[in-house]
């Protein structure tokens, strides 16, 4: 690759950076999404930022481009969590660009429930105080695209209907909160006119952890109804409170899915449909119970095929705690490809261990005719509950080009392979044992093969045959846990033949564990297919990125002390990769009770250019925003705008007279003729 003269000027000033390193991202100035631009309105409790990027023809010949952002943040009256701490209710809100990122929209409320209310419930617990009104809290939003379609869904507290029920918490002082229902927005023209709000549960069952993905042929949403309510407890993973509950039984996964011509056409999505069968009987408070319960899933269409994972409680009496990984493959929109489990699911995980936190990514469908890859699972394994030691196991699912009928989704097209009659806890001791990524034994190990090491976090990405996954790895998770004196760091392992072999797995964060952080919330997220003849996708490119916390006894811990988020990217799949930089603003030392975290990046087609948004707080006043940065490997794209022009001229020469050092090129520290000449160089030469 070219070397900049960025790159040149660099080394000579003593770097150690090696020639054809890619070149680091020059990051423009960040912006708070979360604050109104036209009215100066800031909730102060924004959260759960989202970010994608959309990519289309505008009907002219040419292509345009939009990024789209959605948040939640405070709107409308107090409400309060399971510890009855209160809080403001939140809506979420949609802002898009452009311009890449330069200018944002007005944030628009899509979802306007937090200042309506359908139950009132006990806030207190103390019969002598009135039950208040309940208003409608909308929770984490998700977000996805299929060109210019885009579709957002949430779970919210405002249910009409009278459905709605609640739970009570004896721990917590018989505090009272309702139930949460499945919602959806949707927009046709590329996030700028949305449809109001569409419910897709009726309250009856508690709904937790929605999805929402797309294809050309359709869209799925997700999500998992309890009938007994959010039951906090007893962790079977790392977090807090609700993050780590339990999950009570007759818990079960649900969709609904829309054709893509339905959804343009404003059709309704069809009533939500069971994807397990955990409902097997009523309990003596005549709610929906059985013996397992099924939870966190993620899922995917693959064209008009839904592909849905999540972990299940064994169900066992207690004679084997712990849960299973289990997946289904079946028809969206119709019964042409029925659920061949009959709502059992394949166990996708080692029976006799405790499976949890399933992800997996899916070959981009314009990879599709260069790889028979088509998915890869990765998941939590280890012998322990309530977050104890695991590692990170993963399968590959390839289809056979031999065989007409494989798909590279059905238990025998995976590598390695598991029974086809996996549905059943006894067939599935035949499945053969996953790949190992994370322990430090090898590929082959068990996961009882080390019980001190403990893995979490995994992100990955495919494209073609490369495969590349990561995940947090510290050597004792103990002494991790409950002392300061071991940390997590971020691992990476890449694949270059479909997951047959593998790298050895490459530490990226290297923090030295007596500088007391931990990595947290890490992100591998690569560049997009194009249309676009003009922008073409560079397979090989993706970004890096990783949260920093505090490393806190865990006995002592005062909540997540969150630092700052570190990125790198790299052009020729992982082979070298560019200067890490900060892509927040804390100063960690000078505002000690500043942190960012929950990462969120998108890529353009070449990897030149990223877009992040992430959350920043304020823990001494309390106050969370929605930030937005874009960067660019183009030094002279000041305004990052992806245009070079007199603007980026304009503002070069402005911060250069204000001696602002966000223009010092060759980082000495002087702004003087050689941030010029580097300037001018990049100009001339016309970045991607």
């Amino acid at each position: 690759m070219k070397t900049t003269l960025h790159t040149l000027l660099t080394l000579a000033a003593g770097s150690s950076l090696a020639i054809g390193m890619p070149t680091e991202y020059r990051l423009n100035n960040s912006f708070d999404l979360s604050v109104s631009p036209t009215t100066g309105f800031d909730g102060e409790n924004a959260n759960k930022g989202k970010l994608v990027r959309l990519e289309y023809p505008d009907g002219m010949g040419g292509f345009e481009v939009v990024l789209v952002s959605v948040f939640g943040d405070a709107q409308g009256p107090d409400v309060w969590g399971f510890d009855g701490v209160m809080f403001a209710a939140k809506d979420l809100f949609v802002t898009r660009s452009t311009d890449n990122g330069a200018t944002w929209s007005q944030p628009v409320n899509v979802t306007n429930t937090a200042g309506l209310s359908s139950i009132n419930a006990d806030h207190d617990g103390d019969p002598l105080t009135p039950e208040i009104a309940y208003h409608g809290d909308s929770d984490k939003p998700n977000i996805f695209n299929v060109g210019q379609n885009l579709i957002i869904s949430w779970i919210d507290h405002y249910v009409p209907g009278g459905a709605q029920r609640t739970v009570t918490y004896p721990e917590y002082g018989l505090v009272e909160v309702p139930y949460g229902a499945t919602y959806s927005v949707r927009s046709n023209d590329g996030g700028a006119t949305w449809t109001a709000p569409e419910m897709h549960s009726n309250g009856d069952r508690d709904a937790k952890q929605d999805v929402s993905k797309g294809s050309s042929a359709g869209f799925l949403i997700t999500w998992q109804e309890d009938p007994k309510g959010l039951q906090p407890g007893d962790a079977d993973g790392p977090g807090e409170g609700g993050a780590g509950a339990n999950v009570s039984n007759g818990t079960d996964i649900w969709y609904t899915a829309l054709r893509t011509s339905d959804f343009v056409a404003g059709t309704p999505f069809p009533a939500g449909q069971r994807v397990t069968n955990n409902f097997t009987m009523t309990d003596n408070d005549g709610l929906e119970s059985g013996r397992e319960g099924a939870a966190r899933a993620n899922s995917f269409l693959f064209g008009s095929t839904a592909i849905v994972a999540y972990e299940e409680t064994k169900g066992l009496e207690g004679l084997d705690t712990g849960k299973y990984i289990r997946y289904h493959t079946f028809s969206a929109f119709d019964d042409s490809s029925p659920d061949e489990t009959e709502g059992l699911g394949w166990i996708l995980s080692t029976p006799d261990e405790n499976a949890r936190r399933v992800r997996f990514v899916t070959q981009p469908g314009p990879q599709q005719n260069q790889s028979d890859v088509r998915i890869v699972w990765v998941w939590k394994e280890g012998a322990f509950d309530n977050g104890g030691p695991s590692d990170i196991m993963c399968r590959v699912g390839t289809k056979n080009p031999d065989d007409p009928m494989s798909t590279g989704l059905r238990p025998e097209d995976l590598n390695p392979p598991i029974d086809p009659d996996a549905m059943l806890r006894e067939n599935a001791f035949n499945n053969a044992l996953g790949i190992n990524l994370s322990s430090s034994l090898g590929l082959d190990a068990h996961p009882e093969d080390n019980f001190f090491e403990d893995s979490r976090a995994h992100r990955g990405m495919v494209r073609g045959d490369f495969l590349a996954f990561g995940w947090s790895w510290t050597p004792d998770w103990a002494v991790a846990r409950y002392t300061d004196l071991e940390n997590y760091n971020f691992y990476m392992r890449r694949s270059f033949d479909g997951g047959l072999t593998w790298t050895d797995a490459r530490n990226m964060s290297n923090i030295p564990p007596e500088d007391k952080i931990n990595v947290r919330e890490p992100r591998i997220v690569g560049a997009p297919f194009s249309s676009n003849p003009a922008t073409p996708q560079n397979q090989g490119a993706f970004v890096v990125a990783w949260g920093t916390e505090v490393n806190q006894y865990e006995h002592a811990s005062v909540g997540t002390l969150d630092l700052n988020i570190f990125l790198t990217h790299t052009d020729d799949f992982g082979e070298s990769y560019a200067p890490v930089v900060i892509l927040d603003d804390v100063d960690v030392d000078a505002e000690p009770d500043s942190g960012a975290f929950e990462s969120q990046l998108r890529l353009s087609p070449s990897g030149d250019r990223v877009f992040a948004v992430w959350q920043e707080v304020d823990r001494e006043l309390g106050i969370t925003n929605t930030r937005f940065r874009n960067g660019s490997t183009c030094l002279a794209d000041l305004n990052g705008d992806g245009e070079l022009d007199f603007f980026d001229v304009s503002m070069f020469r402005d911060l250069f007279l204000m001696n602002d050092l966000s223009v010092d090129f060759d980082g000495n520290g002087v702004l003087n003729f050689f941030d010029v000449s580097v300037f001018t160089n990049s100009y001339a030469a016309g970045c991607p």
